[in-house]
């Protein structure tokens, strides 16, 4: 409803006549002493102004006034079809009342809470790998738990080293409590300090310093996930209890390795991910029986084919890892997502489906597992199956803005043009904010042009998808990405050629090419063919 009233200017309207009102009011007011007017004049002129305001909001809602003189305003599905009209207004009312972007707040009643990057104050920002790796830790041993609602560790982060203050993060993130605190790591002791703030009162509910030895480590998550449940009055079953210790590994150097190796994970590039390689390997050869580092190796080999090098060698790599994961622990929610992933990378989409409906078992609230369950029915070209699953990757995490844009792309493959906008609008809203917060992000300008192209906004994209081409312009992530910006802005030749760069730099993901809707424009090219032709 009031993206409704801001297309439709009926806010603007209300504005206006209410300064004109209060002037006319005011006017008869001072003059009519003077004129002998009857007592009785303001009061009807403030009558009348009232129900004139009932008429004004009534023309505003049904007409507007454009270049063409007065004309009936389009309804919402009219409009949809003319991306172009206030999508930033659109996007905020979507983003607040429809399902797409809805507040978690006004849809879910459970007890919430967000868990913000620990602070590094150890003087080094060589160990920001490691603050940033216990709070991640903390929030995934919280996420187990289906009575709790936890802002994801996308929705967290972005607030990593901003001032920001602790009610407008609640407010932005839809929670009632927020956790925050401190790392300082020093050879083998580490003190950490951590703070549960109820938003409501602005009262600490806990609060507790750990000055111990680095193998303490895994004692002191657990005894921060205990406190937070107790803090919180929330009675936990023995299954339950167990879900929130951190059992995967006792060795605290295999442990470091691996908060090394996820601390690379983030950034979608070549290089970063061939360091995750390293560092989870290293974790391994400390503890032959991490399973999470199996699943990390996994995790990294998949990307790496899908975005950098999408050579048979590394979904074979993928693949042997996650089912080294598996034979570890069966019952971990994230070797399963690992493993239906690196399934999925391999075109084995049955066993992927398998893996995914696993992991989703064991723990309802991982995002990772709805969002690649829907890349692999997209994959495959099942797109109701696949919109499925966004927008249930988008109840878990709805501050993600990578959901929703997928989400899009079901729809336009499914030719739902009015719920394709709906979804590009709330993608919209999201990657605005993020990029307010995180203006170099890559990977958010090149996804933002071409949600702006798709709506209409073609010059506000071609700046966006520039500055991502400029910042990784041999990434092949980002060469596709951009490409399919130009080849939605009609311009074939340039986006063939970023295309063909994007294969030749490593782009291997044949199934995602032949089924992009970006890259409609494209198909009855037959360069486009040919170069289907040449990824095996």
């Amino acid at each position: 409803m009031w993206a409704e009233l801001k297309r439709r200017r009926v806010v603007r309207v209300v504005v206006l006549y209410a300064i004109a009102g209060w002037i006319v009011i005011e006017v008869t007011s001072t003059v009519s002493p003077n004129l002998n007017l009857p007592d009785w004049t303001v009061k009807l002129v403030t009558i009348l102004v009232a129900l004139g305001f009932v008429i004004a909001i009534m023309l505003a809602w049904a007409f507007d006034i454009g270049p063409g003189g007065v004309h009936r305003t389009a309804s919402i599905d009219d409009a949809g079809a003319d991306p172009r009209q206030d999508h930033a207004a659109s996007a905020e009312g979507v983003a607040a009342k429809d399902k797409v972007g809805q507040s978690p707040a006004k849809i879910d009643q459970r007890k919430s809470i967000a868990i913000l990057p620990f602070v590094n104050m150890s003087g080094d920002v060589e160990n920001e790998y490691f603050s940033d790796g216990i709070s991640e830790e903390i929030l995934n041993l919280m996420v187990k738990l289906p009575q709790l609602r936890v802002a994801s560790r996308t929705s967290s982060f972005m607030f990593k080293g901003k001032e920001v203050s602790i009610p407008t993060i609640a407010e932005e993130l839809g929670v009632d409590t927020v956790l925050e605190g401190s790392v300082r790591k020093a050879g083998d002791r580490v003190r950490i300090t951590a703070q549960l703030i109820d938003v409501t009162t602005d009262s600490h509910l806990w609060s507790e310093t750990y000055d111990r030895e680095m193998k303490d480590v895994f004692a002191i998550q657990d005894d921060i996930a205990q406190s937070i449940t107790d803090a919180l009055k929330m009675a936990l079953s023995p299954k339950e209890r167990r879900a929130i210790q951190n059992v995967a590994t006792s060795d605290a150097g295999a442990y470091d390795f691996y908060l090394r190796g996820r601390s690379y994970m983030y950034t979608m590039t070549r290089r970063d991910y061939e360091y995750a390689i390293r560092m989870f390997q290293q974790a391994i050869d400390l503890d032959a029986m991490y399973a999470l580092a199996y699943a990390g190796i996994a995790d990294a080999y998949s990307h790496l084919f899908r975005y950098a090098d999408g050579s048979r060698k590394n979904a074979e790599k993928a693949r042997q890892a996650s089912e080294k994961a598996i034979a570890l622990d069966p019952d971990s929610s994230e070797a399963r997502a690992s493993r239906g992933l690196a399934m999925f990378i391999n075109e084995e989409y049955a066993e992927a489906e398998q893996e995914f409906e696993k992991a989703i078992d064991l723990n309802p609230n991982l995002f990772e597992a709805y969002y690649y369950f829907g890349l692999a029915n997209s994959s495959q070209g099942e797109f109701e199956k696949a919109a499925a699953m966004y927008l249930k990757a988008m109840e878990v995490n709805p501050a993600d803005y990578q959901a929703p844009i997928f989400l899009a792309q079901a729809y336009a493959s499914l030719g739902r043009r009015h719920e394709e906008m709906k979804a590009r609008l709330a993608s919209l809203d999201l990657i605005q904010r993020h990029l307010e917060m995180n203006p170099h992000d890559t990977r958010a300008l090149y996804v933002g042009a071409n949600q702006l192209c798709n709506v209409g906004e073609h010059e506000k994209g071609l700046e966006l998808a520039q500055r991502a081409l400029g910042q990784d312009e041999k990434e092949p992530v980002v060469l596709y990405n951009v490409a399919c910006f130009y080849a939605m802005q009609g311009d074939k030749d340039r986006s063939l050629e970023l295309l063909t760069r994007a294969v030749e730099q490593g782009w291997g993901d044949r199934a995602w090419l032949e089924t992009d809707s970006d890259l409609d424009s494209l198909r009855a090219d037959p360069r486009f063919t040919a170069l289907l032709e040449g990824i095996h």
